[in-house]
């Protein structure tokens, strides 16, 4: 084996990693330019979760507003500027997609693109729904021919998203009831009167739910995340992606380093108050004494001459004298507590 394949890895390594799944793989491989080489660094892990992330909330919000808009109310002539300004956006980015794909099939333009129009998309207000729902699905066709939902039916024009945006079927009996029970509560309980008998169906339908038997999994994810949101919208449920799992491991990270940082400065605050307690026991007349400093002390035990004979300089009496004054009052300190005892 030449020395220079040492360093090529194998598909099925970097998908033995827990870092890495099928779609981010691919994800990887989109982002780059076909005809270079791929290195699996944290720079570019970090590129894949960031577009799979960006991405991922769009379709989330994207299907959830599908879930919750009522039937089409406007026509093209009738939408807004900001509608009209995406709707351009997503001709141009038509285009530009079409154009990369014909350029040696440029893939890495046509991720940059996507990523772009997710992002001029979320800072548009007051979008309609039939605009959203053009581009999500214009969108969801193009990931569906990249590969990155394998189960995707392309004849299914009305899909949105990819298949991970669904929590676990066996989950969905009890996490929506008791979602449903979370959203409602606080407002049943701010609504002046409590109504127990509507409380108790709730719980009473989560109860029958949760005795269903469910399949665990280790997997993170398969991680449930209920995402709160400004009334009247319920809380979004959904399964937890990589930009989520990492946060919320940066969280418990800091968390973690905040709690031993501070049993750390507890600890040293804890020695330092042993040292000044044991400190304060010695009598100022013997706190000078006990160093091998100085070989002459006067009447209260303040050193006049070191070790090697040189008489304290006037700096230098200055400095001990008011050390032995410090200790003078912390010893009579601790007398004093001592006698109260």
């Amino acid at each position: 084996m030449s020395k220079s394949l040492k360093n090529y890895t194998t598909i099925r390594t970097i998908l033995s990693q827990k870092e890495w799944t099928a779609c981010s793989l691919r994800i990887c491989f989109l982002l780059m330019p076909r005809q270079d080489g791929v290195e699996a660094t944290d720079e570019l892990m970090k590129a894949v979760v960031g577009w799979e992330g960006k991405l991922n909330n769009f379709f989330l919000n994207s299907l959830d507003l599908w879930k919750h808009s009522g039937p089409k109310t406007k026509t093209i002539q009738e939408l807004g500027i900001a509608d009209q300004q995406l709707l351009s956006a997503l001709d141009k980015a038509k285009a530009d997609v079409d154009t990369a794909l014909c350029n040696s099939f440029n893939t890495s333009a046509v991720m940059r693109i996507l990523y772009d129009l997710v992002t001029e998309s979320n800072s548009a207000e007051a979008l309609s729904d039939e605009t959203v729902m053009l581009l999500v699905r214009w969108m969801t066709r193009i990931v569906t021919i990249f590969g990155l939902d394998p189960g995707g039916d392309l004849s299914n024009l009305d899909r949105i998203g990819w298949s991970s945006l669904d929590i676990p079927a066996p989950a969905k009996p009890y996490i929506y009831p008791a979602s449903e029970l979370r959203d409602k509560d606080p407002t049943l309980a701010c609504s002046g009167s409590v109504d127990h008998t509507a409380i108790a169906k709730l719980a009473n339908g989560i109860t029958i739910a949760a005795s269903t038997p469910v399949v665990e999994s280790s997997d993170p994810q398969s991680d449930i995340y209920l995402e709160d949101r400004n009334d009247p919208w319920p809380a979004s449920v959904r399964p937890l992606d990589k930009l989520l799992v990492e946060a919320r491991a940066e969280r418990e990270s800091a968390g973690a380093a905040k709690a031993k940082a501070k049993l750390e400065q507890e600890a040293r605050e804890a020695e330092r108050e042993r040292e000044l307690s044991e400190r304060a026991k010695v009598d100022p007349l013997l706190i000078f004494r006990t160093s091998d400093e100085y070989s002459k002390w006067d009447e209260n035990g303040i050193p006049t001459v070191d070790a090697a004979g040189n008489v304290s300089s006037k700096n230098r009496c200055k400095k001990l004298v008011k050390e032995w004054e410090k200790q003078k009052n912390l010893h009579e300190e601790w007398l004093a507590t001592e006698q109260a005892a």
